[in-house]
């Protein structure tokens, strides 16, 4: 790459960081994705995540065709939080794929 690309917008959020936690609808049309992995990691290689708060997208998956595309009606904005940003790191469905599971 010769620069960075375009920083993602979403509801004219602009997200930080990048999809770190997954987790995959059971239907498989819908990829729910965090942007924060852990704080140590966070403040090394997102610093600006800490100061505005990671985010919680939705990617509509087509299983029809194939692709991803970002669902620009869905934004969980964790920087908007009551007593300041927060990182949101693991999202699950009770009883729902591994995509992120944490086994005990």
């Amino acid at each position: 790459m010769k620069s960075q690309p375009e920083p993602c917008i979403v509801q004219g959020t602009r997200i930080w960081g990048g999809p770190q936690m997954i987790q995959l609808s059971l239907d498989g049309k819908r990829l729910y994705v965090t942007t924060s992995l852990y704080s140590g990691w966070d403040k090394q290689f997102y610093p600006d995540l800490l100061r505005e708060g990671s985010a919680m997208l939705r990617v509509d998956v087509d299983t029809e065709k194939g692709g991803l595309k970002i669902n620009e009606s869905f934004l969980v904005d964790f920087g908007k939080e009551p007593e300041g940003p927060s990182l949101a790191h693991e999202v699950r469905y009770p009883g729902g794929d591994c995509s992120s599971d944490i086994w005990l």
